[in-house]
């Protein structure tokens, strides 16, 4: 009797697994990707390339992994892309509300870039103040 709730047990579980979903994201590889960015930040071009192509996989079944929209939003700011970051951004907020007090930062953020980028484009020089030693 005991050997008959051990393998009834046992094919319970082989049959309910063999049926749950492997991922509910398209994540892509991402976290060997990730890990070969920070390993050699030198190939960023491929990373941003991964990342974007990430997003395309995913957009395909609605599986975009929670966090990518920023990170490329990211990515896209730190090269001075503002708009097309402000859309992503706005992505990753629409999705993941859990995140949206953050993406409204980023978005507030991407929005003054420009305008700071305008006064900035003529530094001035600052006058040097120099100190006479006493001897």
């Amino acid at each position: 009797m005991k050997t008959i709730h051990v393998w009834l047990f046992i094919i319970t579980i082989l049959s309910t697994t063999g049926c749950a979903p492997t991922s509910r994201y398209a994540w892509e590889d991402y976290d060997q990707k990730l890990y070969d960015h920070y390993k050699n930040p030198a190939e960023y071009d491929q990373f941003v390339v991964a990342l974007k192509s990430t997003i395309e996989k995913g957009a395909e079944s609605d599986k975009v992994p929670p966090g990518i929209f920023a990170e490329y939003g990211f990515v896209l700011y730190e090269k001075g892309n503002f708009e097309e970051s402000l859309i992503y951004f706005k992505k990753e907020r629409d999705k993941w509300p859990e995140s949206r007090i953050l993406m409204t930062k980023m978005i507030d953020n991407a929005k003054k870039r420009p305008k700071e980028k305008e006064k900035t484009s003529a530094p001035t020089a600052l006058p040097v103040q120099t100190k006479e030693v006493a001897q």
